[in-house]
């Protein structure tokens, strides 16, 4: 939704490349949690294994909030999907979301996939 050339798991795994053959989606796991597929989505919004993950997300959610406070009531009733796309349709978001992303990616980028 957000992201379009990235190297979270969801991506990089899908691909054969000298090391490896294509890993099915079930199994591009996040190299945090290893529990659910890494997605953008998953990686944004909703891991929680890492302490500098979830402490970027508090600070950019609380930026949102404050800016946006009825956000808060539609992260509570939208798939991480919805959310995200609510949250970059506000002219205003704009930067403040790709920040994040930033941020966030980079956090991945320093961990190799699980």
């Amino acid at each position: 939704v957000l992201l379009s050339t990235h190297l979270l798991a969801v991506e990089v795994l899908r691909y054969v490349d000298h090391v490896r053959q294509p890993v099915p989606r079930s199994e591009r796991l996040c190299r945090f949690c290893r529990k659910e597929v890494e997605t953008p989505e998953h990686a944004l919004i909703s891991c929680e294994s890492s302490e500098e993950l979830v402490g970027l997300r508090a600070t950019f959610l609380g930026e949102l909030f404050t800016s946006l406070p009825n956000l808060r009531n539609e992260m509570a009733v939208l798939s991480n999907t919805l959310f995200l796309k609510a949250i970059i349709f506000p002219r205003s978001t704009i930067a403040l979301v790709a920040k994040f992303a930033h941020d966030v990616l980079q956090l991945f980028y320093a961990v190799p996939v699980f």
